[in-house]
């Protein structure tokens, strides 16, 4: 079947970038006085496009314009190919320029105050045009409608238009302090834990249960205590004052476990968390990839940071030889 296509020189960037000036715009006069050319002149492209396309891509009326259904599918595919040619442009022309302008990062409230908070002063002092905006929360963000160039979160609720890369294993532990297993002794397998003061983060997606395994061994059990929290660094207080047991990643609670402050509960049993996952991630729009100063702040958090959710064979004798 022949092309309707007649004559791709007129189908250029340019073209496509008057096309979607109107349709912003709304009328063709509009787009002459912002591009400081005549109304005809601008007809007169988007009539040649239309011609080379062979279909209409506008309805004209006197009063208003309105896109026909080939003119919805131009602008649909218009404007993904203007912004990756853009993107293209500023990647090429940032390859040798130093990494400067505004860079937006959202992470979860406690990693950003753990473990981001002292990396921003070393990167910006390495990376002084680089205006650095840090946004911390617990609700995940949609990078695109928060403006945000890299995100930092837990689990695997990440969207099919972004990037996401590794940044480390993200491994939970229960804990309790050594005053609280003194007082109430060490449980020995999970059954153990229905008989023990069980601290719960609770959230709205969060599976309530603990999940434990070991081997083929998988035992799940609804915790039970005195406390619950939709605030993790409020339930690391409690267990760390000796009021019971409670489920943390290893990110949050490795330099209490490393000074002795709190022990690993049942260590020889892993800890399967549905809402946190597997790993922690870094993600930002596909778009974004080739931007020098994502590369550096993306290059320098994973160099300080890629195993901070995980404990290396030698951490993990250490602390579990300190259990013993």
């Amino acid at each position: 079947m022949k092309s309707k296509l007649k004559d791709s020189s007129s189908d250029d960037l340019g073209a496509m970038r008057t096309f979607m000036k109107v349709i912003e715009a709304g009328s063709f006069s509009a787009v002459a006085k912002e591009t400081h050319v005549s109304t005809s002149t601008v007809a007169r492209k988007i009539s040649q496009l239309e011609g080379a396309l062979g279909v209409p891509l506008l309805h004209r009326s006197t009063h208003k314009i309105s896109l026909t259904e080939a003119g919805n599918l131009y602008l649909e595919r218009a404007t993904t190919l203007i912004a990756d040619f853009d993107d293209t442009m500023r990647v090429v022309a940032e390859l040798d320029a130093t990494p400067s302008g505004p860079l937006k990062l959202t992470a979860p409230v406690a990693f950003g105050r753990r473990y981001l908070a002292p990396l921003v002063a070393p990167f910006l002092a390495h990376y002084p045009t680089i205006q650095l905006d840090v946004r911390l929360t617990d609700n995940h963000n949609d990078l695109v409608a928060g403006g945000f160039d890299l995100d930092i979160h837990e689990g695997e609720n990440y969207l099919d238009n972004l990037v996401v890369q590794k940044l480390s294993r993200n491994d939970s532990v229960l804990c309790a302090a050594p005053s609280y297993l003194e007082r109430r002794g060490r449980p020995l397998h999970p059954d153990d834990l229905k008989q023990h003061n069980c601290l719960r983060y609770v959230h709205p997606e969060g599976d309530p249960r603990w999940h434990l395994i070991h081997g083929k061994e998988r035992h799940s059990l609804l915790p039970t205590g005195n406390l619950v929290s939709d605030h993790s660094e409020l339930l690391l207080e409690a267990t760390c004052a000796g009021l019971g047991i409670a489920d943390f990643e290893i990110w949050l609670v490795r330099d209490h476990l490393a000074t002795g402050h709190l022990q690993v509960v049942l260590p020889q049993y892993k800890m399967e968390n549905t809402l946190t996952g597997r790993h922690i991630y870094l993600a930002y729009l596909a778009n974004r990839r080739g931007s020098t100063k994502l590369r550096v702040l993306r290059d320098f958090i994973i160099d300080q940071l890629q195993h901070v959710g995980r404990f290396s064979d030698e951490e993990l004798r250490k602390i579990q030889g300190e259990d013993n």
